[in-house]
């Protein structure tokens, strides 16, 4: 499921492609179901198409037993109330984050009942033919702002849900070297501003390991592989990242996932916050995603290096 899930856009839209110029009977149909891809709501409505058949699907079972799964609360969480939960780091495919959010057995709603977490991935991933359709059976909705306060609007859709935002985005996922522990947060501050608005607490989570899934190829600053993952990004917003697995195949290497999920910090809901409330928000909760980090570091990753907010 991770090689399907970090190859399988680049499949589906290889697919629609080769299903298109191939058969004539189809093209019309093709070409329907692309201008329903373009101009379908549900991505953005707060909504969505979430299938739980697809959630509970028994290829979660293999998955859990490759990894071992698990997840630490510093404390227990309300399942009455919305929260915006932050995950980190990115990874190459934010794998651990889909687990959280978009499966039983690990995910977020399976500790605590009650709970509704939704998890967000940018908008491009929407039109991407056939896999689209996976990942809003599997929850994921848009990550822009409308999307993001539809989801936390009881008002709209008369739903309690939560919100799961994978912070670091592209620029995080090209520093997703393993071992590494570095963070795109300084400057990312939307996610709060969103949590004070609509009143949720914020919890930050740290996935030990998520950055030993697939291996990057190197990429400094200068080189071919970082020009080439720069100008994807540059163009379209996201970037097609460069990396192997244990094989050919791209299976995932082995390693035992970790999140730690860290203590809620407390959200007065304001309507209007100031640059200054942003601020103070944000400052706690760096300073939490770094309390549980170096905590639970040398239990779960002591390999791993310090911390450290590049951006």
């Amino acid at each position: 499921m991770v090689t399907l899930w970090a190859t399988s856009p680049a499949l589906c839209l290889a697919l629609y492609i080769y299903l298109l110029v191939s058969f004539k009977s189809l093209r019309t149909i093709l070409a329907l179901y692309m201008v329903f891809c373009l101009f379908d709501p549900r991505p953005y409505d707060g909504v969505g198409r979430r299938v739980s058949s697809v959630q509970k699907l028994p290829i979660w079972a293999h998955v859990n037993k490759y990894f071992q799964p698990r997840m630490v609360f510093e404390e227990p969480l309300d399942a009455s109330k919305k929260y915006v939960f932050g995950s980190h780091p990115h990874g190459v495919i934010s794998y651990t984050a889909q687990l959280i959010a978009g499966t039983t057995g690990m995910g977020l709603e399976s500790h605590f009942p009650g709970l509704v977490v939704r998890g967000v991935t940018m908008p491009a991933t929407f039109g991407i033919p056939f896999f689209r359709d996976y990942a809003l059976a599997m929850g994921c909705l848009s990550c822009d702002r409308d999307s993001i306060r539809s989801i936390l609007s009881e008002h709209r859709h008369k739903l309690r849900q939560s919100l799961l935002v994978v912070v670091g985005g592209a620029q995080e996922s090209m520093l997703a070297h393993e071992n590494s522990a570095d963070l795109v947060l300084l400057k990312r501050r939307g996610f709060v501003a969103e949590a004070v608005r609509a009143g949720c607490d914020l919890v930050p989570i740290y996935n030990f390991n998520e950055n030993s899934i697939y291996r990057l190829l190197p990429n400094p600053p200068g080189s071919l592989v970082y020009k080439f993952e720069m100008a994807i990004r540059n163009f379209f917003g996201f970037t097609i990242l460069l990396f192997h697995g244990r094989n050919a195949f791209f299976t995932p290497y082995r390693t035992q996932l970790t999140s730690v999920v860290g203590r809620p910090i407390r959200v007065r809901k304001n309507y209007d916050p100031s640059p200054e409330e942003v601020d103070m928000y944000h400052r706690m909760y760096v300073e939490e995603l770094t309390r549980i980090y170096c905590k639970y570091r040398p239990k779960y990753a002591p390999q791993a290096r310090d911390i450290k907010f590049v951006a």
